[in-house]
């Protein structure tokens, strides 16, 4: 179970993933977690406490000074050191902050009383007893000392508690030790006498003492922590200086930066370990984005339409041999047919995880590893890289998964054949080169990621220059790179103009942060210094999650420009003429506007209608909603979440979300010309349960990519998905049936029950 989070350094990439796991472990019943790390680590609990719950769940920080000795309890503690690292060469703490609030910028608006905002540090731990966070000193000492350690990072020596060697059971016999608790004794070290006056000694029937294999963990983010890892002390004696054999480290993970690992200091740093240490990298040269699941579904999917569903870029998992797929797919018919080789497609090799030393090094290094996912290393009982579990591809393998269900291969054909139809027609009509707008579903699910379905995401693509992403949820920026690869996706990431956020529920925008970082990256990458901001177009409360993630780990608001939602609203547009102007004028737009929509607070929809002429509208998180029918009227395409089917329509209106029946009315009602769905539910991963789909309706999935030319097509794929997903649909219809049987059965147990007056 996991009790203690460590944390290297503050930047989004290393603390990004803590809401989420967060909420996961809670969800476990884990009933309390320990962060160690740089101060101010659990202000990012704290920011997030206006979007996400944690009822269940005790956070504590661990200071990083204060936090060396045994951590965990039962059988698996860890005796860890915490090694501080500071950058010298850090700027001055104000630098790059001046002017991100300059009222021309069209923020001053937004920050409201933001200096006055109540900061998250200054608020009691839930079910803690001290109240040293209600003290007035110890809160400013606490901003302060988060804001002077915002350059710092933290190593982590870390080693198992010894450990006595294994009894040899075969020597004791061998010795005439009989059963019982002698056995014990000599387990625990200890010299026996037996009864005939022999003395077995412990040493002799016992394997080794283990000391407890060390290991490291280490990230100098830039080669300003460099000087700082040369001179640190700590790391002496597990390096081949080590007193014992004992003490050398058994392996490093490095999550150290490529550039900054290729740095002759950083290569000195590696080379005063043992050659017999093991270095493990994690870093931006690992390029295996996992999992398998996610390339299974886009496989199948792809199957049946190159066009809307390409294949992922994601080249860092290797394809199995096809030469081993020896099994054909047979059709309906019965007859054998020709597997689709479609692993021919992408030609992958897999990385060497045993990297080689340049020969012109002057420094001796150990085996050097680059991580892929779920490579393990074995601490004990027998230290051993495992490589195992890696992950392989075999597209062959998905596809017959496919044509082994019934009628698979009919349906399959008779749905491309539909699929392109449309467009061999629009050949004479209109120039089908034209690919803009075109959008391309980076998350389609509600609430949590899962292997299928990410959460919500939507990126516009309005012109070959300019994109514009609705919703940015956990995972949106590895979703691009998964689709794009690493390349591409920072041509994608430089045409990005603004971000808008429906609301501020953190499934819609906790990954807007990882995604500004990664833009400024594209850029600088291109050898652009001089960054565009990005507009955000959110709810304006967001500034006070935003500004305190900016104060206490890492200067981020000098990169956008907030225009808050409210001050866009159909009815009340109050935001200067000059700002709205210039924002449309960066989107193409002739108009944007918004309404307030039935689900928490702050909660909006959008319409964007372009200077050419066509308009979209994106619901949010909504029930059925009259305010967006009216933004909405006579719109190109509406996309509209239906979280819910039709059977849970109390459960909908509960959670103040639609079901599919109610998204497709409020299409008609505005009069859409065409729908697509998305925010399903994450039980229906795979396809949504609908008792029937109108020609103008579609459905969204992860990594799908629609022109509006494709828009008449879509109906035509659903049966196709039912079939191509039949076991989970007989799954998902016979929950249904459970459940509305179940409901019967209360419904005719109400009606007879007899009441017994008093």
């Amino acid at each position: 179970m996991t009790e203690h989070i460590l944390i290297t350094h503050k930047d989004w990439e290393n603390v990004g993933g803590l809401p989420g796991i967060l909420l996961t472990l809670q969800d476990t019943g884990v009933p309390e977690i320990i962060l160690h790390g740089p101060p101010g680590i659990d202000s990012l609990y704290y920011d997030t406490r206006h979007f996400m719950r944690f009822r269940d769940l005790n956070i504590e920080y661990r200071h990083y000074a204060e936090n060396n000795g045994i951590i965990g309890e039962g059988t698996d503690p860890l005796i860890i050191q915490c090694v501080p690292l500071w950058d010298n060469m850090e700027e001055s703490i104000n630098s790059g902050n001046s002017g991100e609030l300059d009222a021309d910028k069209g923020t001053s608006e937004e920050v409201e009383d933001l200096f006055s905002y109540e900061k998250p540090w200054m608020k009691k731990r839930p079910n803690q007893s001290n109240d040293h966070y209600m003290n007035p000193t110890v809160k400013r000492q606490r901003q302060e000392e988060s804001t002077k350690c915002r350059n710092m990072a933290v190593a982590y020596i870390c080693r198992p508690p010894p450990k006595a060697g294994a009894l040899k059971l075969e020597k004791c016999v061998k010795a005439g030790v009989p059963a019982g608790p002698l056995l014990g004794e000599l387990k625990r070290g200890q010299d026996v006498t037996l009864p005939n006056g022999n003395v077995v000694r412990a040493a002799d029937v016992t394997e080794p003492d283990d000391p407890g294999p060390v290991f490291i963990v280490m990230e100098a983010p830039t080669i300003g922590y460099l000087d700082a890892l040369l001179e640190s002390s700590a790391f002496t004696q597990y390096q081949s200086s080590a007193k014992c054999e004992g003490d050398l480290a058994e392996v490093v993970v490095h999550f150290t930066p490529a550039e900054v690992m290729a740095h002759p200091q950083y290569q000195e740093w590696m080379a005063r370990f043992s050659p017999s240490t093991s270095h493990i990298v994690i870093n931006n040269e690992s390029s295996c984005m996992g999992s398998e699941a996610v390339h299974r579904i886009q496989y199948k999917l792809n199957n049946l339409s190159e066009r809307l569903f390409p294949l992922l870029k994601d080249a860092g998992i290797p394809f199995k041999d096809i030469s081993t797929v020896e099994e054909s797919i047979t059709s309906t018919n019965g007859s054998s047919t020709e597997c689709v080789k479609v692993s021919e497609k992408v030609s992958v090799q897999q990385k060497d995880t045993n990297c080689k030393r340049d020969s012109s090094s002057q420094f001796l290094i150990g085996p050097v590893h680059q991580a892929t996912t779920l490579l393990t290393y074995n601490i004990r009982p027998k230290k051993t890289l495992d490589t195992s579990n890696g992950l392989v591809l075999c597209p062959d393998a998905y596809l017959k998964e496919c044509y082994e269900q019934e009628n698979f291969e009919t349906i399959l054909l008779n749905c491309k054949a539909k699929l392109q139809a449309p467009l061999l027609e629009e050949q004479n009509s209109c120039d089908i080169s034209e690919n803009y707008p075109n959008i391309i579903f980076l998350g389609t699910g509600s609430c949590i990621p899962n292997k299928t379905r990410n959460t919500s995401g939507i990126l516009v693509n309005i012109s070959a220059t300019k994109s514009l992403l609705m919703d940015c949820g956990e995972g949106t920026y590895g979703q691009i790179v998964r689709l794009f690869g690493f390349e591409e996706s920072d041509n994608v990431l430089r045409k990005l103009v603004a971000v808008y956020v429906s609301h501020l529920h953190a499934d819609h925008h906790i990954g807007f942060i990882r995604l500004l970082n990664a833009r400024k990256k594209a850029f600088h990458r291109a050898g652009l210094h001089d960054v565009p901001k990005l507009f955000l177009l959110a709810p304006s409360k967001i500034m006070a999650y935003l500004a305190s993630y900016h104060a206490n780990f890492e200067p981020i608001m000098q990169n956008f420009t907030l225009i808050g939602n409210q001050r866009l609203l159909s009815d009340d547009l109050n935001l200067d003429q000059e700002i709205y102007n210039n924002l449309c004028s960066h989107l193409d737009m002739k108009a944007i506007s918004m309404t307030f929509v039935i689900h928490c607070q702050n909660s909006f929809g959008v319409a964007l209608t372009h200077k050419n002429g066509w308009k979209l509208v994106y619901s949010g998180d909504t029930m059925p909603c009259q305010g967006l029918v009216d933004i909405g009227k006579n719109c190109d395409l509406l996309i509209h979440e239906a979280t819910m089917e039709d059977e849970l329509e109390e459960d909908a209106r509960i959670k103040t979300h639609c079901t599919t029946s109610q998204a497709i009315q409020v299409g008609r009602d505005m009069n859409a010309r065409y729908i697509v769905l998305t925010h399903f539910s994450q039980r229906y991963s795979k396809v949504p349960l609908l008792k029937d789909l109108p020609a103008q309706v579609g459905i969204a999935f992860d990594n799908m990519k629609i022109c509006f030319r494709d828009l008449p097509t879509l109906h035509h794929m659903h049966e196709a998905l039912v079939a191509m997903f039949a076991e989970d649909y007989d799954d998902m219809l016979e929950k249904t049936a459970k459940k509305r049987a179940a409901r019967e059965r209360l419904t005719e147990s109400l009606k007879t029950r007899k009441v017994i007056p008093l």
